[in-house]
């Protein structure tokens, strides 16, 4: 019974932060985008045309043909609140805070471990690319530099930085006795499928709508 409590907070607390990180994300972009002069929308799970809701038809429209630029603040903000969460759980001593930590960083870290490992991994095994914002960021390295090996650079910068916080967790986690740290794990992961589901849904209700300054 313990146990079964502290499993359902994990998940719980995993959750929470999980959605709060993905909406933080795209704001990130949202105000990326507005610095830059590109008028948009942001929710829970994508950006789209300024007004607009993702169940509209022409949701990107506009944002589609807008010149990319390099300025983003959506990978910024996960990687921080990964290396933050990293950071809490190691150096708390409370268990609130490590709680708090451990899931910021296992919520953030899956974020971009898991799409940019698609980036750097599908095109050796199928030859495709698989796009994400840190591949977009590389194509716009390429342009600037004339150099194609900055094209993967991003995705790979985030990969290490994300694949680097459980390399530290989890050893204090298991100095620190955690058991069954594989149902923690795997709770996470739950957590994440879980959040992305309440993510598409909240994202067609709630939209912060970013003017150009």
């Amino acid at each position: 019974m313990k146990n079964s409590k502290r499993y359902l907070q994990w998940l719980l607390v995993c959750l929470v932060v999980y959605v709060v990180s993905v909406f933080a994300h795209e704001c990130g972009h949202g105000l990326a985008n507005a610095i830059a002069g590109i008028p948009c929308s942001t929710g829970f799970n994508r950006v789209g045309d300024i007004y607009k809701y993702p169940s509209a038809a022409d949701f990107r429209a506009a944002y589609s043909t807008a010149e990319p630029v390099l300025l983003d603040f959506g990978v910024p903000c996960t990687l921080v609140l990964a290396i933050a969460g990293t950071v809490l759980y190691l150096k708390s001593g409370n268990r609130k805070i490590q709680c708090l930590g451990a899931a910021l960083a296992a919520g953030n870290s899956l974020l971009r471990l898991i799409p940019c490992s698609m980036v750097l991994f599908v095109p050796l095994f199928t030859g495709n690319v698989h796009v994400e914002d840190e591949y977009q960021t590389g194509e716009l390295l390429v342009k600037l530099t004339g150099n194609n090996l900055c094209l993967y650079i991003p995705a790979l910068i985030s990969w290490i930085i994300t694949a680097a916080c459980p390399v530290f967790i989890l050893p204090a986690a298991k100095k620190r006795k955690t058991d069954h740290l594989i149902v923690f794990v795997l709770l996470a992961l739950a957590a994440m499928c879980i959040g992305f589901a309440i993510n598409s849904v909240l994202d067609n209700y709630i939209r912060i709508n970013w003017k150009a300054f």
